[in-house]
């Protein structure tokens, strides 16, 4: 700040002394001083505000030098040293605290953009195969006069069409991911008729796999206030986990359990598995982005992005998690709806609820 725009900041100060100075003129020359002395006693007041104003500008020139000092970048604004008065030094120590926080967003932004580009390049390099199988696949094309070939042929098209779909709803889940908000329709869902849907959906990759489905469910009908579209997502996630590492144990036909249960706080939805299991040193760090672990080096389709965008969506929905893995025995994986808002149908008699879960475990058993 120049000594203008100091004397201009200053201005009220100025009027104050100078409607002083006249008023204490008027009055010594109302009460007969002589003009020559009050003369002098508005010389002192001059004086003395002079005096007042350079001594204000002396104490306040170190902040002004930080002021002149700083470039405008991101590490140099706003770092104010040399506050004077109380309420300068209130005013940079929320500068301070803005700063802080801002710099620890910008990083945060910059963490999660370098993370979706990641995501981004791998999700591309994992898009090429199916790609490039359906492109092979087109170009030998079967004996369309043997049931048999062109049947391996249209199943090995549609495999890779359906990865292919899997992993743009993946894509497409994560893109919306990073503002939720625009994307949340939360209202009272029915757990169990959505796990029924997301096993049907999958029905395909469980007779492929050599998978036996198993819902299992303490009531017709239990309710959550939560996102159907996003717990679907969840579902479909952990499905295709237990699918993929369920298929590599050598079990036959292996059985993958989807559970829906009420709680003393809730209900909770679990997906178990009869996979390989998850080693215990990586069982910490499963819901980290891009982090496969060893049972990631034993297919080509894991990005270790799955679970983090399950733990994801699970946090903005307020529902915790829980993962409980033993190699060689399997993956167990629970979604609690802890919320005053879970809303459980009437008990049903106990003979007419066995019946309905038997048929309904029959039903997807068949699947």
């Amino acid at each position: 700040m120049n000594k203008r725009r100091f004397l201009k900041s200053r201005l009220p100060v100025l009027a104050a002394f100078a409607a002083s100075a006249a008023l204490t003129a008027l009055y010594l020359t109302w009460r007969g001083v002589e003009s020559a002395d009050v003369a002098y006693v508005c010389v002192l007041i001059a004086f003395f505000a002079s005096v007042c104003l350079a001594a204000d500008y002396i104490r306040h020139a170190p902040l002004y030098k930080e002021f002149r000092g700083r470039t405008g970048a991101l590490d140099d604004a706003l770092l104010i040293q040399s506050p004077v008065t109380a309420e300068e030094a209130e005013l940079v120590r929320l500068l301070h605290d803005g700063h802080r926080a801002f710099v620890s967003e910008l990083a945060e932004a910059r963490r999660n953009y370098e993370r979706h580009l990641e995501y981004v390049r791998l999700w591309i390099h994992q898009m090429k195969t199916p790609l490039s199988v359906i492109s092979l696949s087109l170009e030998q094309t079967p004996d369309w006069a043997r049931p048999e070939e062109t049947a391996a042929w249209i199943d090995s098209l549609r495999e890779e069409t359906e990865r292919l779909a899997e992993g743009l709803d993946t894509m497409l889940h994560a893109a919306r991911l990073g503002r939720p908000e625009t994307d949340l329709a939360v209202r009272r869902t029915d757990l169990v008729a959505l796990a029924r849907e997301c096993i049907a959906d999958r029905k395909t990759a469980f007779i492929r796999a050599g998978i036996a489905p198993r819902l299992e469910a303490e009531a017709p009908r239990i309710e959550a206030e939560t996102d159907a579209k996003w717990i679907k997502f969840v579902i479909h996630q952990l499905l295709s986990n237990a699918i993929k590492y369920s298929a590599l144990s050598g079990r036959t036909r292996p059985v993958v359990r989807v559970a829906v249960a009420r709680e003393p706080s809730g209900a909770r939805l679990t997906v178990a598995d009869e996979g390989i299991g998850i080693p215990p040193e990586d069982v910490p760090r499963v819901f980290e982005p891009f982090f496969t672990g060893e049972n990631g080096r034993k297919t080509r389709e894991a990005t270790g992005m799955g679970l983090y965008l399950v733990k994801q969506v699970l946090d903005r929905l307020g529902h915790r998690i829980e993962l409980v893995s033993r190699p060689g025995e399997g993956t167990t994986v629970t979604v609690r709806f802890e919320t005053r808002s879970i809303v459980l149908s009437a008990d049903l008699s106990r003979g007419g609820h066995d019946a309905d879960h038997s048929a309904s475990s029959a039903h997807l058993a068949r699947l």
